[in-house]
């Protein structure tokens, strides 16, 4: 079974976007180190550090990563306010898709600016295009999902 057809718990779902959102700020950090002690400007300035387009990047990744932290935040908050569980797979898609951005954006980050590129898990089993059109249903179209899977257990 996969993520269509086996929906995680909202825990779980959580879990798993909380562990993208470490990851992201783990890049982040590395790059940063990486960036600060050893690299040098492919603008004819003696550090990368100086790079108006690395630092940037660094902004547009920390602000990325601001964002999916508030998402989780929100989604944590629907969660213990045991909301409708419709509402409650909304918050969690939407901080899923905002960890795994912020994710993907830091390990590209971390390539273009180092080199290197650290091993990332795969996000076949549960792809962000379905994710995207569960939220754009329901801001469209006014359309909740259908929760299943056990979902209904939450009040």
């Amino acid at each position: 079974m996969n993520a269509l057809t086996r929906p995680d718990s909202p825990e779980t779902a959580l879990a798993h976007s909380a562990e993208d959102l470490q990851r992201a700020r783990t890049l982040l950090q590395r790059t940063l180190e990486h960036v600060r002690e050893q690299a040098r400007s492919a603008n004819g300035l003696p550090r990368a550090n100086e790079d108006p387009f690395v630092i940037s990047r660094f902004g547009d990744l920390q602000i990325r990563i601001e964002v999916a932290a508030a998402l989780q935040e929100r989604a944590q908050r629907q969660l213990q306010a045991k909301q409708h569980p419709a509402e409650i797979h909304i918050a969690l898609t939407e901080a899923a898709i905002a960890a795994a951005q912020a994710l993907l954006a830091s390990g590209n980050a971390e390539f273009e600016l180092t080199g290197q590129r650290s091993p990332q898990p795969s996000m076949l089993h549960d792809p962000l295009r379905l994710k995207y059109s569960l939220i754009g249903n329901y801001r469209l179209n006014g359309v909740l999902p259908q929760v299943a899977g056990g979902w209904s257990d939450v009040p």
